[in-house]
């Protein structure tokens, strides 16, 4: 559940939220008690009233000298309340403007993680997914079936049912996501929403608090070959691969085929298996193409393990492209 790295940068700003508030408070209360002398006055005063307190258990009444004190300090708070209100001022304007009321920018509430952290996790994971990939342009929502409807496949089949199916199969998908959830083999030709309704899953996968890796599978094994040949940790490890809740290769086969790209699928693919977690592949090879670019073994497992999807029909991009 949720991205380490993006839970490690959500504590980092949320330390620095807290210093700008304890900084801001600090400034305010100097400015206001230089051009108003009587709040630096409330502001001792309130502070001794805090050291008495100590000292009353040792008077020969302390609960009628901690009463005492009580209203004094009470007496105090409200002056401090009218005159901020006599300068049209909030009566919270000295405290730290903390971001989160419930973890005052801690990112911790009773030692456990604060709602604020997780939510910053998920919003700056979806910012780097948003960064690698077009996914800020890719939901449910603006998926356009309409384009759909009128396209055939070989057979002269309408694909529109297909194109809904679809749809609808890999939204629940992203609804109903765990990390037992199945491994999808998203095939078909460029250009049909392969990678946009990946995307628009992953996206919502991500809201769910689920780690979820996006990578085009070029950028990811060449990272691999550098972590295995050069010791050069980038982007992609194989460790980060198997771990996240989520894995999405997109692209899959575009890559510059060589026996070690082959043999990273195959340890990918295995690896992920054998930890009982998901992989979505996108690509343009039909089993039989990946049979011939990674082997029996690949594709046995494609077969046997993996729900198939298949896109079918024109590209979409060159319709929208010449609508008229």
């Amino acid at each position: 559940m949720y991205n380490p790295e993006a839970i490690a940068k959500a504590f980092a700003a949320v330390a620095e939220d807290r210093s700008r508030a304890l900084a801001l408070a600090v400034e305010r209360k100097a400015a206001i008690e230089q051009q108003y002398p009587r709040m630096a006055e409330i502001a001792r005063e309130l502070s001794s009233i805090g050291a008495s307190i100590s000292k009353t258990f040792y008077s020969d009444n302390p609960a009628q000298s901690i009463e005492a004190l009580a209203a004094e300090s009470l007496r105090l708070q409200e002056e401090r309340k009218a005159l901020l209100k006599s300068l049209d001022l909030q009566e919270d304007y000295l405290e730290p403007p903390f971001h989160c009321p419930k973890c005052r920018d801690t990112g911790r509430v009773d030692g456990k993680i604060c709602s604020c952290i997780r939510q910053r996790a998920v919003e700056i994971s979806l910012a780097e997914l948003a960064r690698i990939s077009p996914s800020a342009h890719c939901s449910f929502d603006n998926f356009d079936l309409s384009y759909y409807r009128n396209l055939t496949d070989k057979s002269g089949k309408n694909v529109g049912e297909k194109a809904k199916a679809n749809y609808d199969y890999i939204r629940a998908y992203s609804e109903d996501f765990s990390p037992s959830s199945p491994s999808l083999y998203i095939f078909g030709k460029t250009g049909l929403g392969k990678t946009h309704l990946t995307l628009a899953a992953a996206a919502e996968i991500i809201k769910k608090g689920y780690h979820v890796v996006y990578g085009m599978a070029g950028a990811v094994f060449s990272d691999i070959e550098k972590e295995k040949f050069k010791g050069i940790e980038g982007k992609y490890t194989m460790q980060k691969l198997l771990d996240a809740d989520l894995l999405i290769l997109d692209d899959f086969g575009s890559e510059f085929h060589t026996s070690f790209s082959a043999a990273v699928a195959h340890n990918i693919i295995e690896g992920r298996l054998l930890a009982g977690k998901p992989l979505i592949i996108t690509t343009n090879l039909d089993i039989n193409a990946i049979h011939a670019q990674y082997g029996e073994r690949i594709a046995s497992r494609i077969i046997g393990e993996y729900v198939p999807i298949k896109f079918e029909g024109e590209d979409i991009r060159q319709l929208k492209k010449f609508q008229y």
